[in-house]
Parts: C-alpha cells; sequence; structure tokens
C-alpha cells in the first residue's frame, strides 16, 4: 500500500479584510411551471437556502454579501459569488 500524504493546511491564516463573516439563513420563493393537483399544490413550501460569506452591506432593504474575493495589490478588493437578498426574507443572522 503506499503511504499516504498528509497535507498541512494553515489553520491561523487571518483575514485581512475589512468585512464582517456571517451565515445568513433566509427564505427565496419556489416555483414551478409544471402541471400539479391540490395535493401537490398543498405541498409545496419556501425554499430556506443558507449563504456563508462576508457582508458587504446592509440597510433596511437588503442585505448584500460575498463569498470569494480577490485583493488587488493596491489594497483594493474584487468581490465574486455576490447575492442581495431582500431584508425582509432575512431569518436569521449568525456571525462567523
Amino acid at each position: 500500500m503506499p503511504k499516504k500524504r498528509k497535507i498541512n493546511i494553515a489553520q491561523n491564516i487571518s483575514d485581512s479584510i475589512p468585512f464582517p463573516k456571517y451565515r445568513v439563513v433566509w427564505v427565496d420563493c419556489v416555483s414551478d411551471s409544471g402541471w400539479a393537483n391540490e395535493t401537490d399544490f398543498k405541498k409545496m413550501k419556501l425554499a430556506t437556502p443558507v449563504n456563508e460569506g462576508w457582508i458587504f452591506s446592509k440597510d433596511k432593504d437588503s442585505v448584500k454579501m460575498f463569498a470569494s474575493y480577490d485583493k488587488e495589490d493596491d489594497g483594493s478588493f474584487t468581490f465574486g459569488d455576490r447575492t442581495m437578498i431582500p431584508r425582509a426574507w432575512v431569518r436569521k443572522m449568525v456571525k462567523i
């Protein structure tokens, strides 16, 4: 049997990013363009997505967050995996 190689992953990587990291639980609409009977329609539930990432901004209307970023040489950021959630749809926000 070949030996398994251990990979050391740095555990103490500091986030040098000026945004707080959160887990956001929210509700989202669900739609279906297919035909359904009353029983199937009554079983339809809202989706409950969970996003983890950094909060870019939040106000009374929305929460803007991102899950990936690239820090440029000049100190600026480029953001990826961006999500904007209506504030009324947010069920819970937990700082992580």
